[in-house]
């Protein structure tokens, strides 16, 4: 059977299929609908979604202004469609995320029947079924940003060039070329995996058919004019390398454990389902005509450049970025399976089902862990806080981005004023030092997202040192603590390594052997003037640091006698034989006295591979002034 009658085999029907391939496929879709909808009214925002929301200005042009061209780097499709939607919605959580919802799931069909067409019904079901219960589409489609739109415009696309080629209707056409320009104007990679369907359909349409199609494509082009200015200015851009690494050697190896949810035994599954392609098969049954090559190029292509561009240009790729091109290889991958009857079909599907819907709700914890958001806690908890204690005995830190902040208590009704936060991300150390100081609160609630300060914590803690409760967010967490320990103390800090004049705990330490010692106030110091170091201490942080987000935090205590200190506090981080971090804490400026210097850093800040992670901290006093140390420690926390 010729490529073109085998994918025109179901006739033009809407919904192809055998009856039991069909009532199977709607079993699953079911099933995506129930754990995309979950819960839909208690759905927080993301800080991706917050960020979108508070770049809605009151006018459309307002909105592409600001709000896309001068503070964002995705094409204004999506947020243009939110301002509307909000004009007529509100921005309300559920009413805001529900098309986007619908558009995933939508979505789904169209990729059913791509598949099934190019390949077969098992296979479709084994898509469908995947695509259902992964973590990485289920979460993404809850997301109100360009991921579940462009997933939907894609899989249509998908869906209507594969009806052209087989019955070559005009509407099909129509709908192709509308459906390349609703990709253009959601997202850069949308943009990409389309151009690359559309070039394939240019090659598979028939002679006589290569006219109309270009003239498709020429409409299509001159749609997406008036976003080339736009493009064009964001592609200038570069990349993200302000807050995005660039991809290191387990990048690959990490997005594909998330994707079987670090389970061995849904791993372990699908790798028998993979192993189907050795096994013999008669008739077209796995993967029809030029499928065989074009399938593997929709999947791969968007991951390889943008791995490329990532590495050798900027960094820009993400795993949602891959949403749009992820059916594709999927469906390369699982082709051996067109070889199952019915009632294996169903298995596999089943154990799918099963073992991904579990995975996702026990081992992902995907419902405990996406619906709570950092800023809804934070902004509860300071409530609560207020309400038992009282604003005068209760201080509010937030190291979160303050539109974030406002969003959120606009959505809880708040009145700034009735809560008084304190927003920290912009503050140095001396200044959150001089704040802390002057309060007299016996508590604090801190609220920290992810950009935040890695050492905010620690420094909030050297003066309300008693953590009565901590709760940890997905790229957040919130702090509350004490000046006065209760029977709640939370205790998260061990200490390390501690040295001072007087006593020196743990090995690898290195003070000069001639380092004065100074008596001030009945204690003893290090006296640091005319000297650029003295102090200096290794250690290796495999030996303590399990987690990727533990921290190695530096604590120093010193004494400052001179307006014209120029010294700091030094945290490095060393892998093999490479600095992998170098982090300060800046000295300069503060006033005579006592400061409490504070550095941290992670594991999240070294590459895995071989080697020992050594950390190394020492104070460079770097113009030999007037600077006196009391102690010096390592903790763990």
């Amino acid at each position: 059977m010729l490529w073109r009658a085998y994918i025109a085999r179901f006739g033009r029907g809407w919904w192809p299929g055998e009856a039991w391939v069909r009532w199977t496929f709607l079993a699953l879709l079911v099933l995506a609908s129930v754990l995309r909808a979950w819960d839909l009214k208690n759905i927080p925002y993301t800080h991706d979604e917050t960020s979108a929301l508070v770049r809605i200005y009151p006018t459309l042009s307002g909105t592409i202004t600001k709000g896309v061209i001068e503070l964002d780097t995705h094409p204004p499709g999506v947020q243009v469609f939110e301002w509307a939607w909000t004009k007529l919605f509100g921005m309300n959580e559920a009413a805001v995320k529900l098309p986007f919802m619908l558009l995933a799931t939508i979505a789904l069909f169209f990729l059913y029947r791509f598949a099934l067409a190019w390949t077969s019904a098992p296979n479709a079901l084994v898509l469908t079924a995947l695509l259902a219960t992964l973590q990485y589409t289920v979460m993404y489609a809850q997301i109100a940003r360009p991921y579940a739109i462009g997933f939907f415009t894609t899989a249509l696309l998908a869906d209507q060039i594969t009806r052209y080629l087989a019955f070559g209707k005009r509407s099909a056409l129509i709908t192709t070329g509308v459906a390349i320009v609703l990709s253009a104007y959601t997202h850069h990679f949308a943009l990409l995996l389309a151009g690359i369907m559309t070039l394939t359909g240019l090659v598979l349409v028939l002679p006589q058919q290569r006219k109309a199609y270009l003239v498709m494509c020429g409409a299509a082009a001159i749609a997406y004019l008036p976003n080339v200015p736009i493009f064009l200015k964001q592609l200038s851009l570069g990349g993200l390398a302000e807050w995005l690494s660039p991809p290191d050697a387990y990048w690959l190896q990490d997005h594909v454990q998330w994707l079987v949810h670090y389970s061995p035994l849904f791993a372990a599954g699908l790798l028998v389902l993979v192993l189907l392609w050795f096994l013999p098969a008669r008739g077209p049954s796995r993967m029809a005509g030029p499928s065989r090559w074009f399938l593997l190029l929709w999947g791969l292509a968007p991951l390889v450049i943008g791995l490329a561009y990532s590495i050798w240009r900027a960094p820009v790729i993400q795993y949602s970025m891959l949403l749009f091109s992820f059916p594709y290889w999927v469906i390369a991958l699982f082709a051996g399976t067109g070889i199952l009857d019915r009632t294996r079909t169903w298995i596999a599907v089943g154990f799918i089902a099963v073992v991904g819907t579990s995975t996702l709700i026990q081992e992902r914890r995907h419902y405990d862990l996406f619906y709570s958001s950092k800023y809804d806690v934070a902004i509860e908890k300071a409530a609560e806080e207020i309400a038992q204690y009282g604003h005068d005995q209760v201080l509010v830190m937030l190291d979160m981005p303050e539109p974030q902040v406002r969003f959120a208590l606009s959505q809880h009704g708040i009145d700034p004023a009735e809560l008084r936060c304190i927003h920290v991300r912009d503050l140095g150390s001396g200044e959150l030092a001089s704040i802390l100081a002057a309060s007299a609160a016996e508590r604090v609630v801190l609220g920290i997202s992810n950009g935040g300060n890695v050492e905010n914590p620690a420094r909030v803690q050297s003066h309300f040192p008693f953590i009565q409760e901590r709760i940890d967010l997905v790229e957040g967490q919130v702090f509350v603590m004490a000046v006065h320990p209760t029977e709640r103390t939370v205790v998260d800090r061990k200490l390390i390594a501690s040295a001072s004049p007087v006593l020196t705990e743990g090995s690898s330490w290195d003070v000069q052997f001639d380092l004065p010692i100074v008596q001030t106030e009945n204690r003893p110091l290090w006296d640091l003037r005319g000297r650029d170091f003295g102090i200096a201490y290794r250690f290796q942080l495999d030996t303590c640091l399990v987690e990727a987000d533990d921290l190695f935090e530096v604590e120093v205590d010193l004494e400052t006698t001179s307006t014209t200190i120029d010294a700091a506090i030094v945290l490095e981080l060393h892998f093999g034989d490479s600095l992998v971090l170098y982090r300060t804490d800046e000295l300069t400026g503060h006033a005579p006295g006592s400061v409490r210097s504070i550095v941290a850093g992670s594991r999240r800040n070294v590459h895995r591979g071989a080697g020992p992670i050594e950390a190394k901290t020492y104070v460079y006093n770097r113009k030999k002034s007037d600077l006196l140390v009391r102690r010096h420690e390592g903790i763990q926390a």
